[in-house]
């Protein structure tokens, strides 16, 4: 009931977004909702079941998002609840806190541009 009541909410609010089942080894094992849109990449909600918490899931489906915002060049943006242990998860993955809404934190990940990429230039002497 609660799923379905959350599921009706995002929907209403977020009409461009997807949402996927995450499978592992063909077993429904979590949720992902994202909405692209002409200037963000929205990560509304990733839920995992506890037994597949902790194990690098989660990061590795951020990582692909990452990677997707750097090929579309549009930031990430997401909500979280300050208690939530995935906040540091996305500390870690390099999300920066844009504002403190009490009960939330929101959240932005920017892709570099190129200018912003390390690089390794020639020595003048070879």
């Amino acid at each position: 009931m609660q799923f379905k009541a959350q599921h009706t909410h995002y929907q209403q609010y977020f009409t461009n977004a997807t949402f996927d089942v995450i499978l592992r080894d063909n077993e429904a094992i979590g949720r992902i909702y994202i909405e692209v849109n002409d200037d963000e990449i929205r990560l509304i909600d990733i839920a995992l079941l506890p037994e597949y918490r902790g194990q690098g899931i989660g990061a590795n489906l951020i990582d692909q998002l990452l990677q997707k915002s750097r090929e579309i060049s549009l930031p990430i943006r997401l909500r979280v609840e300050p208690d939530n242990p995935a906040l540091r998860l996305y500390q870690c993955l390099g999300f920066r806190t844009i504002a403190d809404e009490q009960t939330n934190l929101q959240m932005e990940w920017i892709p570099a541009s190129d200018g912003d990429e390390p690089s390794i230039q020639p020595s003048e002497t070879e």
